[in-house]
C-alpha cells in the first residue's frame, strides 16, 4: 500500500520537473476507478485485525478477489502504456499469489533487511518462501532496509505496479492534449 503512495508521490514530483502541471490530472479520465479503491479496501481488511471475527480463509479469499478487481481496472483502462506497465505488474503478483495458495512467497533475507519477523507464520501477505512454494522469483526478494523510511520486501510486480502509476501520473500532469480514450465497454 505504501509503495502506490511513493508512486504518485514519485510521479508528482516527475511531473512537476518535467514542467507539469497539477492542473492536467483533471483531466485523467480511468474506467471504473472504484474497482481499485474496493480492491484497496478488500486488502485492509484481508491483512489488519479486521478479518479476525470472519471464516478462516476468508484474508485468502479477499487477497485473490482484490487482485481480481485491479485485473478488471487494468483491462478496461487499456492501451495507455503506463496502464500497461501497471497492469504487468498486478498479474505477476497476481499469478504468484493465486500459485502460493493466497500469499506472496517472500524470502527470508528479504524480511530481515527489512526489520520485518521472519517465521513460518504469515506476515501481512508474505509467507517465507520453501521447498513447496512456485514461482520464488516473481515473490518479495528485495528488502528495502530496515533503517530507511517505508521498509519493506517487493517483488518485480511491485516495482512495475510503482513506476507504471508514477509514470501515468507524470505523463498526464505534462502533457496538454487529451490521453487517448480507453475503449468504450460493451455490455
Amino acid at each position: 500500500m505504501l509503495v502506490l503512495v511513493a508512486a504518485v508521490v514519485g510521479g508528482l514530483v516527475g511531473g512537476l520537473l518535467l514542467g507539469g502541471n497539477l492542473a492536467n490530472l483533471e483531466r485523467l479520465a480511468l474506467r471504473l476507478p472504484w474497482l481499485v479503491v474496493i480492491a484497496l479496501g478488500l486488502q485492509i481488511v484481508a491483512f489488519s485485525p479486521l478479518v479476525d471475527p470472519l471464516p478462516h480463509g476468508s484474508s485468502v479469499v479477499m487477497h485473490i478477489a482484490s487482485y481480481g478487481l485491479l485485473l478488471t481496472f487494468v483491462a478496461v483502462n487499456l492501451p495507455r502504456p503506463p496502464v500497461m506497465l501497471f497492469g504487468l505488474g498486478v498479474l505477476l503478483n497476481a499469478v504468484t499469489i493465486v500459485a502460493n495458495r493466497g500469499y506472496m512467497p517472500a524470502r527470508a533475507a528479504a524480511m530481515r533487511t527489512a526489520g520485518l519477523p521472519v517465521s513460518v507464520q504469515p506476515h501481512n501477505n508474505s509467507v517465507l518462501d520453501g521447498a513447496h512454494t512456485h514461482l520464488w522469483f516473481l515473490g518479495d526478494v528485495v528488502g528495502v532496509p530496515h533503517w530507511l523510511p517505508l521498509a519493506n520486501v517487493f517483488s518485480l510486480g511491485d516495482v512495475l505496479i510503482a513506476v507504471g502509476l508514477a509514470w501515468l501520473v507524470a505523463v498526464t500532469m505534462k502533457d496538454p492534449a487529451p490521453l487517448p480514450a480507453a475503449p468504450p465497454i460493451t455490455e
